[in-house]
């Protein structure tokens, strides 16, 4: 399947680039034969430190599509073919991002993750599983367009009123960023998760994930390791003044780009808009 290298790399700056021409350029391999379908990045869920807060700014950025779940305050808004899931605690985080099969079959993809030698959980539903890379970074894998059982059985409508009209219309998350302590390793993981090469391009390995793609980076001196943003894709708009209303919203806008911006949200999350689908 993948291929198997005859000696670990060095440690250092080096070994990092060396890995990355490696995985990108030398790893043609068969693809197991119960290979899920990773059709896209399903849905995002952190931690807020203030519930309300994070809704009011999130409804005002992309509308009131807006649901409960009937048991706990956690709530969830609708990102076009996507979603994001937000709860309140004590301290922000993002707690786990996740990756849609198509015809998503549990025991298929608990052969298929023991087979690459990949620990994984299930969720107390047995619906779906988690597994954790080399930093304890959490993907979940589930059924694509999980929003379907998700507001047939676990949550109902709320409304949510906004004086302005949303700033977007959201499309789909498109892109996570993650970066990692330890690229030999993590690179390696992320391939068997995938069953998949990634690509190398401007010193990050990027992965395939339907229409949406995972960026994977060594994590710079002096930061922690961890998901970096995630992006949404978004309907063309007037980028200048949705810059503006962000940051009327409270949001802090980072960096300019040719089809969007970065900023970061009431809590500290970095979080990007774009109009052009990268893949």
């Amino acid at each position: 399947m993948h291929p198997n290298y005859s000696s670990r790399l060095t440690s250092g700056p080096f070994a990092v680039v060396l890995l990355l021409i490696v995985c990108a350029f030398f790893a043609p391999y068969t693809r197991a034969q119960n290979s899920p379908v990773y059709a896209a990045i399903d849905h995002i869920e952190f931690f807020v430190t203030d519930i309300e807060r994070a809704l009011t700014f999130y409804t005002h950025l992309f509308g009131n599509a807006l649901w409960k779940n009937k048991q706990t305050e956690r709530r969830y808004l609708v990102l076009g073919a996507s979603y994001m899931a937000l709860e309140q605690r004590s301290a922000a985080r993002i707690d786990h991002v996740c990756f849609g099969i198509d015809q998503f079959d549990i025991a298929t993809v608990h052969s298929f993750l023991d087979g690459q030698g990949i620990v994984w959980q299930d969720y107390p539903s047995g619906n779906d599983l988690w597994a954790e890379d080399h930093d304890k970074i959490r993907i979940q894998l589930g059924p694509n367009n999980s929003m379907k059982q998700l507001f047939q059985s676990t949550a109902l409508p709320e409304s949510y009123t906004q004086n302005t009209s949303p700033i977007f219309k959201a499309i789909a998350i498109d892109e996570i960023f993650v970066n990692v302590s330890n690229m030999e390793v993590d690179s390696l993981y992320y391939a068997r998760l995938l069953d998949q090469t990634g690509t190398l391009q401007a010193g990050s390995l990027w992965f395939r994930i339907g229409n949406a793609r995972l960026r994977l980076t060594q994590v710079p001196v002096g930061q922690s390791p961890g998901i970096n943003y995630f992006s949404v894709l978004v309907s063309t708009t007037d980028l200048a003044a949705a810059a503006e209303a962000v940051f009327a919203a409270g949001g802090i806008i980072e960096t300019i780009l040719a089809d969007g911006f970065s900023f970061w949200d009431p809590d500290g999350h970095r979080v990007v808009v774009r109009t052009t689908p990268k893949l």
